[in-house]
C-alpha cells in the first residue's frame, strides 16, 4: 500500500513539473514556482531561478508586491510578530549583516515615484513605534542613523554611543524639545582661531533690527491618487503656527554678518542664532569699557554740564527720545517749570566730548529733532541743562 502511494506522488509531481510547469522540484530538494523548465537554484524559488547563496527567492517580475505577511489574530501570548528576521554576525572576514535591508532606488531620476526604504506605520497602541531602532551590546553606535551618502554600503565612523545619529542636514516642522542643547566648541575642532573686531562687534549688534512676526503657510507639491495636490508645510493648528515667534531678519543679518547666513537647498536663507552670541559678549564688553572710561572722566562730564545736585528742586523733566534705535531721526521731549530763564540740551558721546548744544526757548512742554546726518552710528548721552543745573541725562543709538 506504502508503495502505491509513492508512486501515485511520484507520479502527480511529474505531471505538475511536465504538463502544466508550474512548479518544479529538483533532484537536490530545490523547489521551484512560475519557472517553467528552468532547474531552482534557491531551496524555494518563485518567479525566478533565486542563487544558491538565497535561502529563497521571489523575482521581481512576479508582483508589485514581492511578499506580504499578515497576521489578522493576535496570539495568546501577548506578542505578535509579522516578520522576525535574526542574523547572526559573521565573526569572520570584514562583512556586513543585515537583520532587515530595505532599498528602493533608481539611477535615473522620475518625477512621479515615490520610493521608501522602508516604511513604518503603528498606532492605536498603549506604545506606537513607527520605526523602532535599539542599540545593545558595549560596542560604539546609534539606534537610528541617517545619512546623504552615494556610497552602496554607507558606513560613518561613530565614536559613542547615541540614540541617533545624523550625517546631513536635518529639517523639522515642528518645535524640537530637549532638557539641554549643547554645541561642539573645542579648541581642536576649530582653525585660524583670531579675538572679535571690536568695534565691529557693537556697530553689528547695534544694526540688528529684532522684529516679532508669525509663521507664513507655503504649501509643497505630492501626490494624492496619482493626481498632483499642494500640501501645507506647517499644521495651522499646531502652537508653532499660531504663536507669536521673535527673531531677526536674514537678509539684514547678512548685510552685517554674512558667516552668519546660511543659503539652504530651496534658495531660502537660514540663521545660525548661536554665532551671535559671541557677538553680544563682546558688545558687553566694549560698553562695559566705555562706561568705566566715563567713570573716570566724570569731572570733564560735570564741568561740560556744570553738574552741581545742590539746591536743585525745579519740576523740570527730560523724556526718552523716540524712536530709539533711530536711523534717520528722533524726537527729544521735554518740560520747562516757569522759573526757567535759560535752558539747553547737550548731547555727548561716550567719551564724554560735549558734541551739540540745542538752546531751548520758553516754557512748558516742548521737543527737538536730531538728525542722523549730523551724527555717527554709535550711543550717546544727552542731558538736559536748565538754569546752570543738570536737571536729567539719558541715551540714545544711532543705527546705520
Amino acid at each position: 500500500m506504502k508503495a502505491i502511494q509513492k508512486i501515485s506522488v511520484m507520479c502527480l509531481s511529474l505531471m505538475i513539473s511536465t504538463s502544466f510547469a508550474q512548479i518544479k522540484v529538483s533532484s537536490n530538494g530545490n523547489v521551484g514556482v512560475q519557472l517553467g523548465t528552468s532547474t531552482p537554484l534557491s531551496p524555494f524559488a518563485l518567479g525566478g531561478v533565486g542563487s544558491a547563496s538565497y535561502l529563497s527567492y521571489i523575482g521581481s517580475s512576479y508582483a508589485n508586491t514581492l511578499l506580504r505577511v499578515e497576521k489578522n489574530s493576535p496570539s495568546s501570548s501577548g506578542t505578535t510578530i509579522g516578520v522576525d528576521a535574526s542574523v547572526m554576525l559573521n565573526y569572520g572576514a570584514p562583512s556586513y549583516n543585515y537583520g532587515i535591508k530595505g532599498q528602493s532606488y533608481s539611477s535615473s531620476y522620475t518625477s512621479v515615484a515615490r520610493a521608501y526604504g522602508v516604511l513604518g506605520l503603528a498606532g492605536n497602541g498603549y506604545c506606537n513605534y513607527g520605526v523602532f531602532g535599539q542599540l545593545s551590546g558595549t560596542a560604539n553606535g546609534a539606534a537610528v542613523v541617517g545619512m546623504i551618502t552615494s556610497s552602496s554600503y554607507p558606513e560613518v565612523a561613530i565614536t559613542g554611543r547615541y540614540a541617533g545619529y545624523f550625517v546631513g542636514e536635518v529639517i523639522t516642522t515642528a518645535p524640537m524639545y530637549a532638557p539641554a542643547f549643547i554645541v561642539s566648541s573645542d579648541k581642536r575642532y576649530k582653525d585660524n582661531i583670531t579675538s572679535l573686531d571690536q568695534p565691529k562687534s557693537l556697530k553689528g549688534i547695534l544694526g540688528l533690527n529684532p522684529v516679532e512676526y508669525n509663521l507664513k503657510q507655503f504649501y509643497t507639491k505630492g501626490r494624492k491618487d496619482s493626481v498632483e495636490v499642494d500640501v501645507p508645510y506647517y499644521d495651522e493648528k499646531s502652537q508653532l503656527f499660531t504663536k507669536k515667534h521673535y527673531g531677526l531678519i536674514a537678509q539684514e543679518i547678512q548685510a552685517i554678518y554674512p558667516d552668519l547666513v546660511y543659503t539652504k537647498d530651496d534658495g531660502y536663507l537660514a540663521v545660525d542664532y548661536i554665532g551671535i552670541i559671541p557677538m553680544l559678549i563682546q558688545s558687553v564688553k566694549e560698553l562695559s569699557a566705555k562706561v568705566d572710561a566715563l567713570s573716570g572722566n566724570g569731572a570733564k562730564l560735570r564741568s561740560a554740564v556744570a553738574d552741581d545736585f545742590s539746591g536743585i528742586n525745579l519740576p523740570c523733566q527730560l523724556y526718552q527720545n523716540a524712536p530709539n534705535p533711530f536711523s534717520t531721526s528722533t524726537i527729544i521731549k521735554y518740560s520747562l517749570s516757569n522759573e526757567i530763564t535759560a535752558a539747553s540740551i547737550l548731547i555727548f558721546d561716550m567719551q564724554g566730548k560735549l558734541l551739540k548744544t540745542e538752546p531751548l526757548k520758553g516754557t512748558g512742554e516742548g521737543s527737538i529733532t536730531i538728525h542722523s546726518s549730523s551724527l555717527s552710528p554709535g550711543m550717546y548721552i544727552y542731558a538736559l541743562v536748565a538754569n546752570g543745573k543738570e536737571i536729567d541725562t539719558k541715551r540714545m543709538i544711532l543705527t546705520k
